[in-house]
């Protein structure tokens, strides 16, 4: 009888999750995604009779505020949720960041699945689920090394944290696999990529697929952050087959799993939540659910680890513990960014996107 085991689970004590995402405003694609990821985390724990401590069982409860995409939002959604037991984050790097300086203004944890700027995983208190930007397109160029090497790299990225971000890990990662980055610019900059031989895109996902519009020559490769999401066939239509990218997560790629659902049952649950949000998309889940799903069944985990929702015993374990979840990896480095987490490669061939980095998890080779 569910009924039951919730009221006895409910007698014993709650776990009030609280979240500002962006329901509305311009990461609200993205936003209700996340939600979804989260609703479906909730469900699961407490089908399974919440979290089990020395005190006894927790039920978790979720509540959302709508932050609108806005810094301000994100303030008055925290104040609003200052009673929560776990906070997290909303979604995008900008807003992160923001929630990362009330939750230090407070004392408290933050539990991050939206923001990948590096410098967003590095402030205090913040415990990041998704690899950072800087790694992004590290799988895209190793995936390119051997058909294109030495390549010429334009690289076209937004401003702000993240795009800072993507670009310091691009000049890396060219270093390492001996190509050059040969100019940075603006996504609406991109139409002309004659001087390179892979042009990689790092703006918003309209930037990235409007450049992609825009193209005057089709390099050797193309890579954008916004492949990684399955509306960038639906927008791009034929277009996109061919463009690389990369993702936190595919539905398709199996973890050897020590907490939490295993992938089949992870991803019935996300698509129960999800793909409703995704019409009239094609009815994949993709990573930004996966990754809040994986933020809080981490945070969770964390407070049956420690046995309650102590804000400074929650965040050393969260820095000591090295877990896989149905997401992959988790474990922190000593700077508070992901550090164990793998950044996939992924490319759109024939209409369906495919998993070509790295070669132990790749579906496909990388086709050009």
């Amino acid at each position: 009888d569910t009924g039951a085991v919730e009221r006895e689970t409910e007698a014993e004590g709650r776990l009030r999750l609280g979240a500002p995402l962006s329901l509305s405003g311009r990461y609200a694609f993205l936003g209700r995604l996340a939600a979804a990821g989260l609703q479906a985390v909730v469900r699961e724990v407490r089908s399974r009779g919440g979290m089990r401590t020395a005190e006894g069982r927790l039920l978790p409860q979720l509540g959302l505020v709508d932050d609108g995409g806005t810094r301000e939002g994100v303030r008055r959604g925290l104040d609003a949720l200052v009673e929560a037991d776990l906070l997290i984050g909303p979604y995008g790097s900008d807003l992160v960041g923001e929630a990362a300086r009330w939750a230090a203004e407070h004392g408290r944890v933050l539990w991050n699945h939206g923001g990948s700027a590096d410098r967003v995983q590095r402030l205090p208190g913040v415990v990041s689920a998704p690899s950072p930007a800087s790694r992004y397109f590290a799988p895209v160029l190793e995936a390119l090394a051997d058909p294109l090497p030495g390549a010429r790299i334009l690289l076209a990225a937004s401003g702000g944290r993240f795009g800072s971000a993507i670009a310091e890990g691009v000049r890396e990662a060219a270093g390492r696999v001996g190509m050059e980055v040969v100019d940075t610019v603006a996504p609406a900059e991109a139409a002309d990529s004659s001087e390179a031989e892979v042009l990689l895109l790092a703006g918003t996902f309209a930037e990235d697929v409007e450049a992609l519009r825009r193209l005057r020559r089709r390099p050797g490769a193309v890579a954008a952050v916004a492949a990684g999401m399955s509306i960038f066939r639906t927008a791009l239509g034929p277009q996109a087959d061919g463009v690389l990218g990369p993702s936190q997560w595919e539905e398709g790629v199996r973890h050897p799993i020590d907490v939490g659902p295993r992938q089949a049952d992870a991803v019935r649950s996300l698509r129960a939540e999800a793909v409703p949000q995704l019409q009239p998309g094609p009815g994949h889940v993709d990573y930004p659910a996966a990754q809040a799903y994986a933020a809080g069944l981490i945070s969770m985990r964390c407070v049956e680890e420690v046995g309650g929702p102590d804000e400074r015993a929650l965040l050393e374990a969260a820095r000591r513990l090295r877990w896989t979840t149905f997401f992959g990896r988790f474990g922190l480095g000593e700077d508070g960014r992901q550090r164990d987490h793998e950044v996939l490669a992924v490319q759109w061939q024939q209409g369906v996107k495919q998993v070509v980095w790295p070669p132990h998890l790749a579906e496909v080779p990388v086709a050009l």
